[in-house]
């Protein structure tokens, strides 16, 4: 993590090195921004806002100076907060006395991983510089930032921030957070269970998977059994049949539902617990966790699906599911408490769309928009540091001391801006305000059942406890939660889910039974009987265990036939140097190993030849097999099995990559620092420990060829154990290699001639001295001794006290010198065993790791970090090129020919037998463009079409082109519809009247537009013209017909033919008047209409009843998605409330959206489903081709707020 830190700050310096102009400013001193008007979405800021009055030397007598690391492109409203807060500290006697706090402001941008921290860094580098005492953000991830604020021990504050990460009070231990992590709400749902004993759940998640996962993590740990978990991606109510299937399948083994998700799928669960009738007698309860806030103006409507939209049918919504909603315990987050909170937001608002931040403004949203939550974090996270900071002057102490910061903020609770207090845990965390809301009795309420989902219940934290979870009280202990039963459901009924509890009632009745019988018999008879009862029983427990030792001794698992095994050939590695298998060459390259190597059941295994034309398998030698195989352990070899074939016999065991413990020791090009040194040799003691604890007692022929590394760098000892199994092989070269084994064994061992082949225990501890010679030394042991290795054995044999030189081992410790001379004692019982060795090499293992693999890592990390940065650079530069390119072709064409182009079909003009034409035009627009300025007329015409763009996006059609005031829209291409094109055009034209009523001019307030809507139906031609320049054109006389329909229309009404009115009365649910004969150019006398009016309800009847699927259509809660762009908004199923646009507030106050957006950046793609005051729409700036005039999408603008 800190070489990580070191990369970044090297790479800010080296990139960004230059130095940033700055204006001075004061907080009182807030300025309009300019051009405010025009609407152009976030702005791109790239440099240093610094806003600070004077020299801005770095003086605390007289101000303070605190950094803000924003991403203005997201929640731009919510910026106002940070000047509101630093005004409300400089108007509070009570803090700050006599010093004014100042802000310098920077846009860092929105990030995807930590390789665009670098700009992050820079500006904190650049505050700092200029005076900064601390910092306020950033957003989305923020621990490269809190790690860099650690180091220079500035306090950092986020508020809106959610990497667990950071709750490491070790690492950030100068950071804090004012917005919950998503692990706060797993503590109330645990401390909620907890507090009504319920033990056994099930949890079923529709959303959040990250808040299952934490919930599921909690629950474990505080001792909740989880019996299943379930996920359902993607919930819409047509998936209702799968939490049907959940129920089923759970039902009868829990009482107790942990439900995560949004409520229109809570709605739908409690309907399907309700089909078996189990919310109606009590034993169960669902426990519901959402992160809407609960609202206590809707708290009559919330058991209702029109709770999430008033203009959504309630349909099936039976009395049964109402009454099953008494069975709900609902936790949410705390709703605002702050009678001024309103008048608050408002305030926030107004600074800003003034500098530094300049949102800008427009009438229509800034009415109707809802304040983001982070808003208040953002103002919570600017007073606490000011209270902090407070107290530190008061005390003497710096304010720049992040650590004295910090402990004045954490494990203390706030009073937010909310108005509730909240506690700060001692990591820095803010645990954030739940509500647990149930139904109560409400005799406002509507329908037969007189209850409304009320708040019953809070958590509580303490800040002298030590517990990790709050206490769930009661709002009003008087007024507790309404059960169903008696009281709460238990967690499992008391014979358990299948009468398990109870049989052992029936069975100690029986036994009482029997007792009370042999009572009445002769108790000498009764004893004679129970002994020899006893001796039977014995004698059959040993009687079994032998059968089953016996069993296993015969068992034959170990057994690997020769043609299962793939032998590698041993030149496989001619591309490696021969000198080292620990080699880091070229990809690909193969170490040459030196033993054989073979692949079994697709791994690398590695193959001993045992030198015996036969084995005979006797009962000693499956002894040996069962024990070698019963050995499991990370430093010992993995015994995979054996061939025991006639010429072939061979020990499998698994490979080591990189060879033998002697191999690395004698690679010069292989730095061996103390770390490594220290792992091998813990890693040496823990398998030696093992072993000597194990069946085979000890191993009888360690040394460092038969230590072996693998892939991990994790050592692990082989050749131990089936001395038998080996016993009798004429091994080549056998003298040399005895020879070689003879110098690593014990003296004692080495004078008897009745020694065994695996040695002894003492005798490994000897032998082990040696090895850790040979480590610390990298060289032989008796490299130094100018004897060979006969004379050697000999003089041992003799009764010398011959030992390697301990001068060769200059600069090791004095306790690693005492233990190899321990170990190497002549006495065997003077030897320490391995468990005091151990003890005594602790110190060399001081802040060492699991395994050398994990300090590898932070040496490779290094090298390879500044790399994997520019690729994944380059790899997003190509990504966001790639959907800007397809961004751009996709408004020039419909996705269908777009895609058909890309993969090189051809596209053909193609032939629809009936869709339906829109035109429409502004009335009197030659005169409005001579009184305007060309400017104003361009504002007027992006207002108006980006207006029709977001209603068309309502419906099922394809805007052809705008030219100049004229607008075109088709249903029925270039995707068929069946027989509804008619009427989402009529539905359409009707939406667009009703907007164009209230549209006044920008330039001219109080004035508004009128227009004149023609629509036709017929046959059409469509098909793309033109190569440089493509284009989707339609052709035929139903073209010029419905452009006839609107010249010859009036203001403000829609004409429409008599063709498409056939088509609407067909559709049912629209109303019109007849005209009468019109005279139409090049038609002659024709019967025309004029729609008035339609029944939004039978629209909604008819999508719902459609039987068709996710293509270009609307149907009742569903998006219209194809099956691609599902595939490209994987991040589905969270719900919003924003308020619609254009802020119809009779019969459209409000809109909601059902699936979220991949806000990748300004300008990246972004796919949005609204649902409105009629049905859910698609909107896509790039699936759908909706081309306008100069206009700026809307869903670019409602993401800057």
């Amino acid at each position: 993590m800190v070489l990580n830190c070191a990369l970044l700050l090297f790479l800010t310096f080296t990139l960004f090195g230059e130095r940033v102009n700055s204006t001075n400013y004061g907080e009182s001193k807030f300025e309009k921004c300019r051009n405010t008007s025009a609407i152009s979405g976030a702005q791109d800021y790239s440099f240093l806002y610094d806003y600070l009055a004077g020299t801005g030397a770095h003086s605390f007598n007289d101000s303070l100076t605190i950094g803000f690391l924003g991403s203005y492109g997201r929640f731009q409203v919510a910026l106002g907060a940070l000047p509101l807060a630093i005004g409300t500290v400089n108007q509070s006697p009570q803090l700050l006395p006599e010093r004014e706090l100042k802000f310098l402001a920077a846009d860092i941008g929105r990030r995807n991983d930590d390789s665009f921290a670098v700009l992050g860094i820079r500006m904190m580098t650049e505050m700092r510089d200029s005076g900064a005492v601390a910092f306020i953000g950033p957003d989305d991830s923020c621990r490269a930032e809190a790690l860099v604020a650690a180091a220079w021990n500035l306090p950092l504050i986020s508020y809106k921030c959610e990497d667990p990460e950071v709750s490491d009070r070790k690492v950030y231990y100068t950071f804090a957070r004012t917005l919950p992590p998503t692990s706060k709400v797993s503590k109330s749902v645990v401390a909620l269970l907890k507090s009504f004993g319920w033990t056994k759940v099930v949890v079923v998640c529709v959303t959040r998977r990250a808040w299952s996962e934490q919930l599921k993590e909690f629950l474990t740990k505080h001792n909740i059994l989880v019996t299943d978990t379930y996920t359902v991606n993607d919930y819409i109510p047509i998936f209702e049949s799968k939490l049907d299937d959940i129920v089923t399948a759970t039902y009868f083994r829990t009482r107790v539902y942990i439900f995560v998700g949004e409520h229109i799928a809570l709605v739908d669960f409690v309907k399907c617990l309700q089909k078996r009738k189990l919310l109606y007698t009590g034993d169960y309860v669902i426990v519901s966790v959402d992160d809407i806030i609960y609202d206590p103006r809707k708290r009559k409507d919330i058991t209702q699906r029109t709770y999430i939209d008033p203009y959504l049918p309630d349909r099936n919504m039976s009395q049964d599911v109402k009454f099953g909603f008494q069975s709900v315990l609902k936790l949410t987050p705390t709703h605002v408490k702050n009678p001024n909170f309103e008048q608050i937001c408002e305030r926030i608002k107004k600074y800003s769309v003034q500098s530094p931040f300049c949102v800008p403004y427009h009438s229509h949203i800034f009415k109707t928009i809802a304040m983001p939550i982070q808003a208040a974090h953002l103002y919570d996270a600017v007073m606490i540091y000011a209270r902090a900071a407070t107290e530190i002057l008061e005390k003497g102490g710096d304010p720049r001391n992040g650590s004295a910061i910090l402990s004045r903020i954490r494990n203390r609770s706030y009073h937010s801006v909310q108005g509730y207090d909240v506690f700060i845990d001692e990591n820095g965390d803010a645990e954030g305000n739940f509500t647990v809301v149930s139904l109560l009795d409400d005799e406002e309420a509507n329908g037969t059942i007189k209850m409304s989902l009320q708040p019953v219940g809070y958590f509580h934290y303490s800040e002298n406890d030590s517990i990790d979870i709050p206490i769930f009280r009661y709002i009003n202990p008087k007024k507790g939660i309404q059960w169903v039963g008696e009281g709460p459901p238990k967690a499992e009924p008391e014979c358990g889910f299948g009468g398990e509890l109870c049989r052992e009632d029936v069975i100690d009745d029986l036994d009482d039974k029997l007792t009370k019988i042999y009572d009445l018999r002769d108790w000498r008879l009764h004893l004679a009987l129970s002994a020899a009862t006893g001796l039977v029983v014995v004698a059959g427990v040993f009687a079994f265990k032998h059968y089953r030792y016996e069993q296993k001794l015969a068992c034959i698992l170990w057994k690997i036939e020769l043609k299962d095994l793939t032998m590698i050939p041993s030149d496989a590695g001619d591309c490696c140097p021969e000198k080292s298998v620990v080699y880091l060459g070229e990809p690909g390259c193969t170490p040459r190993a030196h033993t054989r190597v073979a692949l079994h059941r697709e791994s690398m295994v590695a193959v001993k030849p045992i030198y015996k034309k036969t084995v005979d398998i006797t009962r000693s030698i499956r002894k040996e097999l069962k024990q070698i195989r019963e050995v499991r352990h990370e430093n010992l070899i993995n015994f995979v099995g054996a061939v025991v074939e006639p010429g072939a016999i061979f020990i499998v065991t698994g490979y080591c990559a990189r060879g033998s413990l002697q191999d690395i020791l004698k690679n010069e090009d292989l730095r061996l620092d103390t770390m490594f040194v220290s792992s091998l040799v813990a890693d040496l003691l823990r398998g030696m420990i093992y072993l000597h604890d194990s069946d085979i007692v000890s191993h009888g022929n360690l040394r460092s060829s038969n230590c072996l590394v693998d892939s991990r760098w994790v050592l692990q000892i082989s050749d131990f154990g089936l001395h038998e199994f080996k016993a009798g092989q004429e091994e080549p070269d056998h003298e040399t290699k005895e020879l070689h084994r003879k110098l690593y064994r014990a003296p004692e061992l080495l004078r008897s001639s009745t020694s065994l082949p695996r040695g002894s225990q003492r005798g490994d501890i000897y032998s082990f001295a040696l090895v850790l010679y040979e480590i610390m030394t990298r060289r032989n042991p008796w490299e130094d001794t100018l004897m060979s290795s006969q004379e050697i054995i000999q003089s041992i044999v003799q009764g010398q006290k011959l030992r390697p030189s301990l001068s060769s081992l200059k600069g090791v410790s004095d306790y690693v010198l005492k233990c190899i001379e321990s170990c190497w004692h002549e006495e065997p019982d003077a030897r320490p065993d391995m468990k005091l060795v151990s003890v005594i090499l602790k110190p060399m293992q001081a802040g060492l790791r699991a395994n050398i693999f994990d300090n590898m890592l932070a040496i490779m990390e290094k090298y390879a970090c500044n790399l994997e940065g520019i690729v994944q650079q380059r790899t997003n530069e190509l990504v966001e090129e790639k959907k800007k390119t397809d961004a751009l072709l996709h408004r020039m064409l419909p996705k269908t020919v777009a895609d058909a182009l890309k993969r090189g079909d051809p596209v053909e003009a193609e032939s629809f037998d009936c869709v339906t034409i829109y035109f429409s035009d502004i009335v009197g627009f030659t005169q409005l463009s001579a009184d305007s300025t060309p400017l104003q007329v361009v504002t007027m015409l992006n207002e108006l079409y980006t207006c029709c763009d977001y209603i068309i996006s309502h419906y099922d059609v394809y805007k052809v082109e705008t030219i100049g005031d004229a607008y075109m829209v088709v249903s029925g291409l270039p995707i068929r519809n069946g027989a509804k094109h008619a009427g989402e055009i009529a539905s359409m034209a009707l939406h667009i009247l009703r907007r164009i009523r209230k549209f006044e001019l920008p330039h001219k307030p109080g004035e508004g537009l009128k227009i004149r809507i023609g629509i036709h139906s017929g046959q059409c031609v469509a098909g793309v013209v033109g190569l440089k320049m493509p284009r989707y054109c339609l052709f035929g006389d139903t073209v010029n017909t419905a452009s006839r329909m609107e010249s010859s229309g009036l203001p403000l009404k829609v004409h429409m033919s008599e063709a498409t009115w056939t088509l609407l009365q067909k559709l049912g649910g629209y109303q019109a008047e007849e005209r009468g004969l019109v005279h139409i150019k090049g038609k002659g006398e024709m019967k025309t209409y004029w729609l008035t009016g339609e029944d939004p309800l039978c629209r909604q009847n008819r999508i719902f009843e459609s039987n068709s699927h996710f293509h270009h259509s609307h149907y009742g809660s569903l998006c219209s998605l194809s099956e691609d762009r599902l595939t490209e908004t994987p991040d589905l199923l969270r719900r919003t409330n924003l308020a619609e646009f254009l802020g119809d507030n009779k019969a459209s106050a409000t809109g909601d959206l059902l699936f979220s957006r991949r806000d990748l950046h300004l300008r990246a793609v972004r796919a949005c489903c609204y649902r409105t005051n009629e049905e859910l729409i698609y909107y896509s700036t790039t699936g759908r081709s909706h081309r306008s005039a100069p206009a700026i999408a809307l869903t670019d603008m409602m993401t800057n707020y």
